[in-house]
């Protein structure tokens, strides 16, 4: 297309537009000029165009196409805003849970007693948290949050020592934390031993045990506590007494006491008394063991014993022969007893008296009791009523009951209540008159 003609194109399209627009002077706000590029189809091959051809829509075609291109290049000019707010929005979201979490998080920890290191950790955290959370609604994306917090707190930790009459942290003072630390409380403890000086020490609250180590002391089987368990704990001021036992094996010469036998005899009067045969004690090695316990005899066993000799008994005989006045006659006569009562006689003997305390009945039926005394009958017929008393004791009248003895003999029958046992008993035998009452 030439320039003549393009001008004169312009020209034809000018004056229609200036006739339609005089013809129709609304069609301005009316119509809309649509240019649409040049088309080139087979009819219209080899023609000259005009130039850019026109379309003008009618009033309601027009506004509705307008429309749709308005909307159209709206939603496509904001389609990356929405896009990116919704990714604000959910981030938002997403922070303020993990700050939520992490708050909770950091409670809880505090209420278990976590250290203040990780409290001061958690703390930092939520601030950056927080500094994200911020920049992140101001527009800018998790990443470029995160980045200029770490700027941030780079800068913060930079600038801290520049601080006028800021201090450089240090470390935590040893001494005050040991001053901090209770002192620990002693108590004060006297170990007793039975066969050395005692030891005075301190403690803290261990048991006897692990205190008796500390001070070098070791309990064998010679030694043992006496007061306390090796167990127990110290908790006061203590006294701990060490004891200690041992034994010992001892031989000993012992004597075995001889006995005393009574043989009567006529060849002597009655009422006298000769020691035919002395009685000779017997001796016996024996091995015992004893047991000492803080020096002191507690305990000992007769282990074995060696007879070295027997005892020989000795032997006593008892004169039984009668005397008999010049007319051949027994003796008689008159006793007063203790309480002044006077007993006739019709003899007189002397004989050695015993005592028992069987219970029961006598062998004529008495029943036993103080009064009662068990004879030999061919001296003394049983039922005889009899006054017995020497220098020492006046035992009394007393009645031939019982048997079991022989010869010069009388067995007195009595028992701790008896008025005369504590002064008869520790004897056991005694040489006494006996006066035969009629």
């Amino acid at each position: 297309m030439s320039a003549k003609d393009r001008t004169a194109t312009t020209d034809t399209s000018g004056i229609g537009a200036g006739e339609n627009k005089r013809a129709n002077p609304s069609a301005d706000a009316d119509q809309t000029v649509v240019f649409s590029p040049v088309t080139t189809s087979r009819e219209g091959a080899g023609q000259n165009p005009a130039g850019p051809r026109r379309t003008v829509l009618g009033t309601s075609a027009g506004k509705k196409q307008m429309r749709r291109k308005m909307v159209a290049d709206t939603l496509h000019a904001w389609r990356g805003r929405i896009i990116l707010a919704l990714c604000v929005i959910l981030g938002s979201v997403l922070l303020v849970a993990g700050v939520y979490a992490t708050s909770e998080l950091a409670s809880s920890r505090r209420d278990a007693g976590a250290p203040s290191g990780n409290a001061k950790t958690l703390d930092q955290a939520d601030e950056k948290e927080s500094v994200v959370f911020s920049l992140a609604l101001e527009g800018e994306t998790e990443d470029e949050a995160e980045k200029s917090t770490k700027d941030t707190t780079d800068d913060k930790t930079d600038k801290e020592p520049e601080k006028e009459g800021a201090a450089a942290p240090t470390e935590p003072d040893k001494e005050t934390e040991k001053a901090d630390e209770p002192e620990p409380v002693y108590f004060n403890v006297e170990v007793r031993f039975a066969d050395r000086e005692p030891v005075w020490t301190k403690t803290t609250g261990e048991t006897v045990r692990e205190l008796l180590e500390e001070i070098g002391y070791t309990l064998d089987e010679n030694h043992f506590l006496s007061n306390v368990g090796p167990d127990d704990y110290i908790w006061t001021d203590t006294v701990i007494e060490i004891g200690t036992i041992y034994y010992s094996t001892e031989t000993v010469t012992e004597y075995t006491p001889f006995g005393t036998v009574y043989l009567d005899s006529e060849d002597y009067p009655a009422g006298t008394t000769q020691v035919t045969t002395e009685g000779v004690n017997g001796v016996v090695e024996v091995t015992y063991t004893v047991e000492y316990v803080n020096g002191v005899e507690t305990y000992r066993s007769r282990d074995s014993e060696k007879v070295i000799s027997s005892p020989t008994d000795q032997v006593v005989t008892i004169g039984t022969a009668v005397s008999q006045d010049e007319g051949g006659e027994d003796q008689g006569g008159v006793i007063y007893g203790a309480d002044g009562t006077a007993y006739s006689y019709s003899r007189v003997i002397t004989v050695r008296a015993t005592y028992y305390n069987l219970p029961g009945n006598t062998a004529s039926g008495l029943p036993v009791g103080d009064g009662v005394i068990a004879v030999d009958p061919s001296v003394i017929p049983l039922g005889t009523s009899v006054y017995l008393k020497n220098e020492a004791m006046d035992v009394g009248v007393r009645v031939a009951a019982d048997t079991g003895v022989y010869g010069n003999t009388v067995d007195i029958w009595m028992n701790e209540n008896s008025p005369l046992y504590s002064v008869f008993a520790p004897a056991g035998v005694w040489e006494m008159t006996c006066y035969i009452l009629d």
